[in-house]
C-alpha cells in the first residue's frame, strides 16, 4: 500500500495536479523533471544491485540455515558468535526466495527507503502543517535517499554486501516507517493514554530493528531521549502525556536491544583490546564525528553543496508566490532553530559513531552510514531553512526576478543525478558486470561438479572484491567451510586457473 501511495504521487487527484501545473508551469515542470532525474540516478544503484553476487560471510549467513534446529543456532549464534540477531533473521527470510535474492534485495531496499523517507517527511508536514504537496515530499525523500547513497563511505558494503547491508543499512530502512507510525499515532489519536497493541507494537517494532546493530539503536535513544525532553519542555495539554507513553514505550524497545547486545558472551572476548578509560572515551565520542565531518567536505564538497542548495531553491520557489512574510522575530527563531539542528545532527553522529569508540576504533565505512544519513538530512534542513528565509525577506529582495533565477538554479541542480547516474554506469558497472559474471560461471561449475558426485572440490579462484575476503586455497578457512555448507558438499578450495 505504501508503495503504491508514493509511486503514483498518492491520493492527488489528476485535476489536482492540472491545476498545480496551470498554477505555477515552470516550477511544477522543473520539479516534475527533478522528480525523475533523481528516479534514474537511484535506479542506476538498483541496477548495480543486480551483479550482488555471494562473497565472504554471505556464505556464512546462509549456511545458518542450513546446520540445523533454527532456535538451538540462533541461541548458538548469541553465545559463540555474534550480538546481532535481527540482520540475520532478516538475511533468512531473503533466503526464502531462493539463490537471486541477493541481486533483487538492493534495489527492493532502495525502493522501501525511498518508500519509509517519502511516508515520515508526510506525517512530518502534517504535523508541522508546511502545505508541502505530495509531489514535493516525494522529491525531497528521493533527493534523501540519492545523496545519501551517493556520499556513502563505501557503497558496495553499504548496499551490495549483503552481511553488510542486514547490518547496517537495513534498520535505517525500517526506522523511518516506524517514525512515521508514531508520529501519526500522536496526531491522530485524541485519547490520552495509548493502548495496549500500539505500546507493544512501539516496544516490538523498535526492539526488532534496534538488535539489527548498535549504531542506530544508540542514534534512536538519543533521539528518543531528545524527543521527550522537547515535549516536555514546550508541549501542552493532557494529551502530550499520550506522546510520552508512545515515545517512553519506544526508548524502552531500543534500549532492551542495545543493552541485550551490549550483555552478549561474545563481547567479553569480541574487543581486541579492552574498553577505554571514560575520559578518552568521550574524547573520542567528541572527536570521531568532527572529523567525519571535515573530512565530508574536504572529499565530497560538490555533492554537499548540491544537497544542500536544492532544497534552498525548490522551497523558495514554492513560497516566494505565497505572500510569506518572515518577521524580524521569526527570522530569530529560524536562525535558533539552524543552529539547533547543527548541534542535534552532530550530537546524533556522535552517538551512531559511540560504539565505534567503545571499541577503540574509528567507525568502519560501512558503520559510518547512519551518519551519512544524519548529515545529509541536517543539511537538506538547513538549505530548506534557507528557502523559507530568503522567501520570506520581500521587502529586501525583488520577488519576480529572484523567482526566475531560483527556478532557473533548482533545473540547473537537478540535474547532477543525471550526471552521477551516468559516471556511476560508465565506472562501475563493467567491473560489476565482469566480477558477477566469473562468479556465476564458478558457481555453475561448482554445481556441475556436485551433481557428477564429486565433493572435495577445486574450482577457480577469484580476487577479491571491495576488499572483502574470498574463497581460498584452504579448504579447513572459515569462508570456505561456509562455502561447502551452502553447496552442500565436503570442502571446497581455490586455485588460479586460466581464463
Amino acid at each position: 500500500m505504501i508503495e503504491r501511495r508514493v509511486f503514483n504521487l498518492t491520493n492527488e487527484s489528476l485535476d489536482s495536479l492540472k491545476q498545480k501545473f496551470y498554477q505555477d508551469p515552470w516550477f511544477f515542470s522543473v520539479l516534475i523533471f527533478g522528480i525523475l532525474s533523481t528516479s534514474i540516478g537511484l535506479a542506476v544503484y538498483a541496477y548495480l544491485g543486480t551483479f550482488s553476487i555471494y562473497i565472504s560471510d554471505d556464505y556464512c549467513n546462509s549456511s545458518f540455515f542450513l546446520s540445523g534446529d533454527l532456535l538451538t543456532q540462533m541461541v548458538d549464534r548469541y553465545t559463540r558468535s555474534s550480538n546481532r540477531m535481527s540482520n540475520i533473521l532478516f538475511i533468512g527470510i531473503s533466503e526464502l526466495f531462493g539463490p537471486r535474492n541477493i541481486a533483487v534485495l538492493p534495489a527492493a531496499m532502495l525502493v522501501l527507503f525511498v518508500a519509509g523517507l517519502y511516508k515520515l517527511l508526510f506525517e512530518i508536514q502534517q504535523t508541522m502543517s508546511l502545505g508541502w504537496d505530495r509531489a514535493l515530499i516525494f522529491f525531497m525523500a528521493e533527493s534523501l535517499a540519492f545523496f545519501s547513497i551517493l556520499q556513502a563511505p563505501s557503497l558496495y558494503e553499504t548496499l551490495y554486501w549483503r552481511a553488510s547491508m542486514a547490518t547496517h543499512f537495513a534498520p535505517l530502512v525500517f526506522l523511518p516507517f516506524l517514525g512515521a507510525f508514531i508520529l501519526r499515532q500522536i496526531r491522530l489519536t485524541e485519547k490520552n493514554n495509548p493502548t495496549v497493541w500500539m505500546q507493544i507494537t512501539c516496544l516490538v517494532g523498535f526492539f526488532i530493528v534496534g538488535w539489527f546493530s548498535e549504531p542506530p539503536a544508540a542514534m534512536m535513544i538519543t533521539v528518543f531521549a531528545l524527543a521527550i525532553f522537547m515535549i516536555w519542555w514546550l508541549g501542552k495539554g493532557e494529551h502530550r502525556y499520550f506522546a510520552f507513553a508512545i515515545l517512553g514505550w519506544s526508548l524502552v524497545g531500543i534500549s532492551l536491544a542495545l543493552i541485550v547486545m551490549a550483555v552478549a558472551p561474545v563481547m567479553s572476548t569480541s574487543l581486541v583490546k579492552p574498553p577505554p578509560p571514560f575520559p578518552e572515551l568521550i574524547s573520542r565520542i567528541i572527536r570521531t564525528p568532527f572529523e567525519f565531518i571535515i573530512d565530508t567536505l574536504r572529499t565530497l564538497p560538490v555533492p554537499t553543496i548540491v544537497s544542500i542548495f536544492v532544497p534552498t531553491t525548490l522551497i523558495y520557489c514554492r513560497y516566494s508566490l505565497s505572500g510569506l512574510d518572515v518577521l524580524k522575530k521569526t527570522s530569530t527563531q529560524l536562525g535558533i532553530i539552524m543552529v539547533a539542528v547543527i548541534l542535534i545532527s552532530y550530537l546524533l553522529i556522535a552517538a551512531s559513531f559511540a560504539p565505534s569508540a567503545y571499541g577503540q576504533s574509528y567507525p568502519a565505512e560501512r558503520a559510518r552510514f547512519a551518519g551519512r544519513l544524519i548529515m545529509t538530512g541536517s543539511l537538506m534542513l538547513e538549505g530548506a531553512i534557507l528557502g523559507i528565509l530568503a522567501a520570506g525577506w520581500r521587502k529586501l529582495l525583488k520577488p519576480a526576478y529572484l523567482r526566475v533565477l531560483a527556478i532557473f538554479l533548482f533545473a540547473m541542480l537537478v540535474l547532477y543525478p543525471l550526471r552521477s547516474a551516468w559516471f556511476t554506469y560508465n565506472s562501475l558497472v563493467p567491473e560489476y558486470r565482469q566480477r558477477a559474471t566469473a562468479w556465476h560461471q564458478r558457481d555453475a561449475e561448482i554445481r556441475s561438479l556436485k551433481s557428477q558426485g564429486q565433493q572435495d572440490l577445486v574450482v577457480k579462484w577469484l580476487h577479491s572484491f571491495g576488499g572483502l575476503k574470498e574463497l581460498d586455497d584452504r579448504p579447513t578457512f572459515r569462508i570456505n567451510r561456509c562455502a561447502s555448507i551452502y553447496y552442500g558438499v565436503n570442502s571446497i578450495r581455490t586455485v588460479p586457473m586460466g581464463k
